[in-house]
């Protein structure tokens, strides 16, 4: 079958027709750096970028929640270094406290030091977060865990926060650490070491470095199972920031187009459509009446 001049005239605007939709969409693509923008570019890449999109949002609100459990432990963490500090240093004096050889008035001076302890410790037991919830109170967050005598009124309830899909991780200690459950009541035992100095009563003095030494290791013991809480949570972020990194790179993937690529083949298409058109010129030329 016969081409006609006409035809072949028909077919190269056409071509170029194409080719300048094609430079169009690369030039779009090169000048936004997507490929995908909109469900009709490609429905099955869109839609399951879609559905990593929205993982990669439900990981970042985790990541909030995370934020939050090694905001509460890192603080805790701090109560309980003040209170295992001051413990160390109410032993020391209860040490010297224990000498024959100081009198009453030596040891009622004590007593003022330690009683200040006492009010700085149960001050850290008593910390609260900056919404106002009490670290150390179990479940009872909404009233300070430990009286004016350092008795622990909370509960043993230690709360949880999800650290991923499915997963929790243990986000508060409860006061019972620092109670007789866990080896000695350590404010009281400090109380008791004042009440002590102020007696003049040397049994009790000598008593208490026992208890006080007691405390010490069991507030020691509490920083390391809050340290080995910490950890977990940091564990689960790490893993967190890794899963939205390998999500983020899925989506590009799907959605994103490879600029050095895309950019060749802008320039190759260029160099089509410039052929075409001159093709058009020249057919449009020898049709053209004499």
């Amino acid at each position: 079958m016969r081409i006609t001049a006409h035809r072949m005239l028909e077919l190269a605007g056409q071509a170029a027709g194409k080719a300048q939709s094609d430079v169009a969409d690369l030039a779009a693509q090169v000048s936004s750096g997507k490929l995908v923008e909109r469900p009709s570019d490609d429905p099955t890449a869109w839609a399951h970028a879609r559905r990593l999109e929205l993982r990669k949002t439900v990981s970042e609100g985790q990541g909030g929640g995370l934020a939050l459990g090694r905001d509460q432990l890192r603080e805790t963490e701090r109560a309980l270094g003040t209170i295992g500090g001051i413990m160390a240093e109410a032993k020391q004096l209860a040490i010297q406290a224990a000498n024959g050889t100081l009198s009453a008035l030596d040891r009622d001076s004590m007593q003022e030091v330690v009683n200040g302890l006492f009010g700085v410790a149960r001050s850290a037991a008593n910390t609260q977060t900056s919404s106002g919830e009490y670290l150390l109170a179990g479940a009872q967050g909404d009233k300070a865990p430990f009286d004016a005598a350092g008795v622990y009124v909370g509960d043993g309830a230690a709360r949880s926060l999800e650290t991923a899909e499915g997963s929790f991780g243990v986000a508060t200690l409860p006061g019972t650490a620092l109670t007789a459950a866990a080896g000695v009541d350590v404010l009281p035992a400090l109380a008791r070491f004042a009440a002590a100095l102020g007696a003049n009563d040397l049994i009790g003095i000598r008593t208490a470095i026992d208890e006080l030494s007691t405390g010490h290791d069991q507030v020691s013991k509490a920083r390391a199972t809050v340290g080995s809480m910490m950890v977990v949570f940091d564990d689960a972020d790490a893993a967190r920031g890794g899963l939205e990194d390998t999500l983020q790179a899925r989506i590009a993937a799907l959605t994103e187009i490879d600029i050095v690529s895309a950019a060749s083949a802008l320039a190759q298409r260029t160099r089509a459509l410039e052929a075409a058109q001159a093709v058009n010129g020249k057919l449009a030329e020898l049709l053209r009446p004499r």
